[in-house]
């Protein structure tokens, strides 16, 4: 079975996507750095990446799970320099030890995003 999730502490998406999905005892959600009305947050990466993991915050206790259930996160960064300013909000959500992860450099995104990740987590 699979379950769309909904946060009304999340914008809206930017296609026709889902905020979350919840299947075969994983929720997945990919994030971008946008607030509640799907507008990226002004500022650099340390803004738009704190965005994005409140927001996969939200999506996964709105499945029940939490992010210490987070399994794996893939990172698409627009400019991999900024790996240690992604790096030092991104640590501070991961209290119970890290995911695994892939992070690679994608030049081209939605307009204005510097980052987005992918995060699969037990539900």
């Amino acid at each position: 079975m699979k379950n769309q999730i909904l946060s009304k502490k999340c914008g809206p998406c930017h296609g026709p996507y889902a905020l979350g999905v919840k299947a075969g005892g994983f929720v997945f959600t990919t994030q971008i750095g946008t607030d509640v009305t799907g507008e990226m947050v002004p500022g650099g990466m340390k803004e738009q990446t704190k965005a994005l993991m409140e927001n996969a915050k939200a999506v996964l206790e709105a499945a029940g799970s939490d992010m210490s259930k987070v399994a794996k996160v893939t990172i698409y960064i627009k400019d991999i320099s900024l790996i240690p300013v992604m790096n030092e909000v991104y640590q501070a959500y991961f209290t119970d030890g890290y995911p695994a992860r892939c992070c690679t450099q994608c030049v081209d995104m939605v307009d204005g995003c510097l980052v987005e990740m992918e995060f699969v987590a037990l539900a």
